[in-house]
């Protein structure tokens, strides 16, 4: 295991180190400017450097992902574009884990893990490239908005070193979340972009950067749909003259991007109501302290000893929104119309979202149906990340002193060093210990995600173990010979020697089907004994049986309008 202490000073040193170079540049090319970019892009590396030790985490994700990973591996291998059904999982009975979860990481450890890479390492790559375009894109975004380099890179560097970021990054590996962080911003740039060059190429970018935003995280994306309209009609507002296709364009490329993730969202809104994702679910708030300060080393560390997490939106963050309110009339009033409206849209976005993290907020939560599945509302520290930063950006251009430029940066960056890091590494997990523990993600007898379906009673059958056999006999004589076996098809021959009922020990759920003998065959899913679990009957003679996961008509539908809207 690695010390996490020896990383911390690691992380120290190449800060240093890189500081030490940029004065250095300076010293001997006084006139030269240091692309901010570029720069960026070095100081984006810092936080990386642990991601590449070789390894698990002992907090977080990371193995749970792994496991997730490699099941929806296993589907795409078995033909299946769109994974649906995760076979292994929930101690072998399976469970249609990808009709609910984002697919977008997935598909991108996929592609990853299919050029050799190892799964865990797959998705350390995913992360690190979602830190570094997440920083990449809000710069460009920023630029574009307030035309300002320090501006843009301030607010980038905000983005990059938020402390939810780090938290997602390192102590939650929230992948789903730390793509949605790349994004969210390169969905706002994409339709600046298009609002002011009216063309196919931005329509485009804009659609799939909505629609790859919509794959890579719901509940996010769902949060951030009527913040992306609205900037829409900001900048249409802006505009002299206003003209009809200055706003159809970005709110027509916003619908494209919703067709093109049809596929995803629609059976998750439908078929949601057969298990308690959306039904049972409740929302956890944090303290209000505690987007204020967090209680460990000083205030510095964000998370506990003992995996607890701090939900603080970030001192330098905060110092900001209180500033740019302070200076509010003395600088950002006088510095014309654009800016001051961007101002108090961004201020006002920001609190909204900062209320929506409250418990006062239970009722907004507990009226939407989508929203019942989001488990915790400190999800929108991202959005509340994404609009401070916004802020720091609108604060330097508007103070524009390069000292208090360079000071924030620093104390933005140096107070969440003790963060570039999780917790601890073991170097033991890897692909071998993914693919022993695959079987026992998700099981029903955890408190992980909703691993069970309406139809399960867990009083009656609970899944705890692994089952002996895929079909077992539950009364009467048979053989039977596994024929073959994916996520998706199960094959059996069978000879039944008197009348007998069979368990197939997999988990109902609308979409599979029996076939005997190449016909379809009916079974039950509410037996007395074993309700949730797949029972048919079979009197004498040789069968050929075959068990199929198909589409139902709401996934047909899904996948026709994903198709169609290309």
């Amino acid at each position: 295991m690695i010390d996490p202490y020896r990383m911390v000073v690691v992380n120290i040193i190449v800060f240093l180190f890189l500081l030490f170079g940029v004065l250095f540049y300076k010293f001997i090319y006084p006139r030269r400017n240091i692309n901010p970019l570029f720069l960026l892009i070095m100081i984006s590396l810092l936080p990386l450097i642990s991601i590449l030790i070789k390894g698990g985490y002992e907090s977080g994700d990371l193995s749970i992902h792994s496991m997730f990973a490699m099941s929806f591996y296993d589907a795409l291998k078995d033909g299946n574009i769109i994974p649906r059904w995760a076979g292994e999982i929930n101690y072998g009975f399976g469970y249609p884990l990808f009709l609910f979860l984002y697919p977008l990481p997935y598909y991108l450890i996929s592609v990853f893990h299919s050029l050799g890479l190892s799964f865990i390492a797959s998705i350390k790559l995913v992360l690190i490239s979602s830190f570094l375009i997440s920083g990449i894109a809000m710069y460009l975004w920023i630029k574009e908005e307030l035309k300002n380099n320090l501006a843009a890179f301030t607010g980038a560097l905000f983005y990059l070193f938020a402390p939810y970021h780090l938290v997602d990054m390192h102590f939650r590996v929230a992948i789903g979340e730390t793509v949605a962080f790349a994004l969210l911003p390169l969905c706002f740039l994409t339709i600046k972009k298009l609002s002011v060059n009216l063309s196919f190429k931005w329509f485009t970018l804009s659609a799939i950067s909505y629609s790859l935003f919509i794959l890579s995280h719901q509940v996010i994306s769902l949060f951030s749909f009527p913040f992306i309209i609205g900037y829409s009609f900001f900048l249409w507002l802006r505009k002299k003259p206003k003209k009809i296709k200055q706003i159809s364009y970005p709110i027509l490329s916003i619908i494209t991007g919703l067709l093109l993730s049809s596929f995803y969202w629609l059976p998750l809104i439908f078929e949601s109501k057969y298990t308690s994702i959306l039904t049972k679910s409740e929302i956890w708030f944090p303290k209000l302290y505690q987007f204020f300060y967090s209680p460990w080393r000083w205030g510095l560390l964000f998370q506990g000893h003992k995996g607890e997490l701090s939900f603080i939106v970030g001192y330098a963050q905060w110092f900001a929104i209180i500033l740019s309110i302070l200076l509010f009339f003395k600088y950002i009033n006088r510095r014309g119309i654009k800016e001051k409206q961007l101002y108090l849209v961004t201020i006002a976005s920001f609190f909204i979202i900062f209320i929506m993290m409250q418990s006062l907020s239970n009722l907004v939560w507990a009226s939407i149906p989508l929203l019942k599945g989001s488990q915790f509302s400190y999800r929108l520290l991202i959005l509340s990340s994404f609009f401070s930063s916004i802020i720091a950006g609108i604060v330097i251009k508007n103070i524009n002193k390069k000292i208090f430029f360079i000071g924030l940066c620093l104390i933005t960056v140096s107070t969440t060093i003790l963060n570039w890091g999780n917790r601890k590494t073991i170097l033991a997990i890897d692909d071998r210990y993914i693919r022993n523990e695959l079987p026992y993600v998700m099981g029903t007898g955890l408190n992980f995600g909703p691993g069970s379906t309406i139809w399960l009673d867990n009083k009656k059958f609970k899944i705890d173990k692994l089952a002996k056999n895929h079909v077992e006999i539950i009364s009467g004589q048979a053989s039977i010979i596994e024929l073959g076996r994916t996520s998706s098809s199960h094959k059996y021959l069978i000879r039944v020697s008197t009348n007998t009922v069979f368990r197939e020990n997999t988990l109902y759920f609308p979409g599979w089907i029996l076939k005997i003998n190449n016909k379809i065959h009916l079974f039950e899913q509410n037996n007395s004994k074993y309700p949730g679990i797949i029972v048919f009957r079979l009197p004498k003679g040789v069968y050929k049986m075959e068990l199929i996961f198909t589409n139902t008509p709401i996934r047909t539908l899904s996948i026709a309008i994903s198709v169609l809207s290309l």
